[in-house]
């Protein structure tokens, strides 16, 4: 299971395995969280409020451009660093000293977003008064269900924040399971079905009764516990976090879900490596390759949290919201991925053609320019 993987089998082969096991995690996801909601098993209107939810995917102040610019730079930066950020902590956890020099980068990029001014001065500041205030025209939260019920003036909000998503995630299931190929693929379905349930598990913790018990608790603490409230799988913000973990000394506040995560995924890539015995140090062929990585890295930090989050942050979680805001990220992560991926792959079979004529290229091969407008051949 690899989100990039997915969008490279797609771009370079045509092989949609691998994007098929991604939707059937989001399919999995989108279902159980319409049903938990539902049913009342969590409160995802805590994930409308930056107080209670880290990160708030249905915050009714829509930032539409944040989205957008986050998640292509996202998609660039995970291209040229040959993974996102769940691949960069299996790969360390493999031996890649690559992976870490990227991980140090998406925390560097991440750090500057979170502790800085430097979101608000390059980005936030000229996004904000482009954004669309969805509570002013009466809607819950940036959910397509709350949208639909106020666009229709409809009474009932949670019927319809049921319905959507089911309509989303039988329709994701049946493109899935369509594919005779997909159906023999025994690994990537299980893989995709746990994966999802992962995060249901992280949605019913944190939003669950017990997480929204904590969230009413936090108000009385002298000391409370930091980046809390319902959130679930997403590897980039709490690279920051873990940051902040470490240089508090690893106080027990600063060990958010997001944090145990990371550590998680790591022990976990090791245990597999150890056991199989499939260590493999890998280092730089080239300062080139280096730069790349380490640009890719910050791109990933930056545009990660920008987007409010990454391949399996939006890709997942937040799409498991229904929040607009995630689709539009995720559109931009696959968009720029592939984008990236179809140049570099032109640049490197004509070398010496104009990045203009590169561009454009890898344009026509996705469909997004005319054929007839095709610069380069396809060795």
């Amino acid at each position: 299971f690899c989100t990039m993987g997915a969008v490279s089998d797609w771009a370079n082969f045509g092989d949609l395995n691998r994007m098929r096991a991604w939707v059937l995690a989001i399919a999995v996801s989108v279902l159980g969280v319409a049903v938990m909601e539902y049913m009342g098993i969590v409160d995802m209107s805590l994930t409308t409020s930056n107080d209670t939810s880290t990160p708030p995917y249905r915050f009714t102040t829509f930032v539409w451009l944040r989205h957008l610019v986050g998640g292509l730079m996202f998609g660039i930066g995970m291209s040229i660093a040959s993974g996102c950020g769940n691949k960069t902590l299996v790969r360390i956890g493999e031996g890649n000293l690559k992976s870490l020099v990227v991980l140090l980068m998406i925390t560097v990029g991440a750090s500057l977003m979170f502790f800085t001014s430097f979101d608000y001065v390059v980005f936030l500041q000229w996004m904000n008064p482009l954004s669309i205030d969805f509570a002013a025209m009466g809607a819950e939260g940036q959910d397509i269900g709350s949208i639909l019920a106020m666009y229709l003036q409809a009474d009932d909000t949670a019927t319809l924040k049921l319905l959507v998503p089911l309509a989303v995630g039988f329709t994701q299931l049946t493109w899935v399971f369509i594919s005779r190929d997909f159906r023999q693929q025994k690994l990537l379905m299980i893989t995709g079905i746990v994966i999802g349930g992962l995060c249901l598990l992280g949605w019913y913790l944190t939003a669950g009764p017990q997480g929204a018990e904590l969230i009413e608790e936090i108000d009385f603490m002298d000391q409370p516990p930091y980046a809390s409230g319902a959130q679930s799988v997403t590897f980039i913000g709490p690279t920051a976090h873990m940051a902040q973990y470490m240089y508090s000394g690893f106080q027990f506040q600063y060990l958010s879900l997001g944090v145990a995560l990371l550590f998680g995924v790591v022990a976990g890539s090791f245990l597999y490596t150890l056991i199989f015995r499939k260590i493999r140090f890998e280092w730089f062929v080239s300062w080139d390759d280096f730069f790349r990585h380490v640009i890719g890295g910050l791109l990933m930090g930056i545009g990660g949290v920008l987007a409010l989050g990454c391949t399996i942050g939006q890709g997942l979680t937040g799409f498991s919201t229904m929040a607009i805001g995630s689709f539009i990220s995720v559109g931009g992560i696959v968009f720029a991925g592939m984008l990236t991926m179809k140049f570099q792959y032109y640049r490197m079979i004509h070398d010496n053609s104009s990045v203009f004529d590169v561009l454009v290229t890898a344009l026509a091969d996705m469909h997004f320019l005319p054929g007839k407008m095709r610069r380069l051949e396809d060795l």
